[in-house]
């Protein structure tokens, strides 16, 4: 038996798809961080996070700072993105 990540599968199966879509209509109306602003990011408006209708990525990385059952053999996947939607001292 050989091992296939689950991420293929949903590839594969066409619900990655369906999760794009769904996840581009909830940017319609913005309520992805705490603030809940209701901004149409799709139309790059902006508001508290200054994010708009792109993120910008600021760094992507293997994190080996997890506990095992977490990060795996080659790490957690790690993306971190400029501006910061909860103004956090971070």
């Amino acid at each position: 038996m050989t091992f296939e990540p689950c991420y293929l599968r949903t590839y594969e199966s066409g619900a990655l798809a369906r999760k794009v879509e769904d996840a581009l209509r909830l940017m319609e109306d913005c309520t992805a961080c705490p603030r809940d602003c209701h901004v149409n990011r799709l139309a790059d408006e902006k508001a508290i996070c200054r994010t708009g209708r792109y993120a910008v990525v600021s760094s992507a990385f293997a994190h080996f700072g997890e506990e095992d059952c977490l990060r795996g053999w080659n790490g957690s996947g790690t993306i971190f993105f400029s501006w910061c939607n909860l103004r956090c001292v971070f």
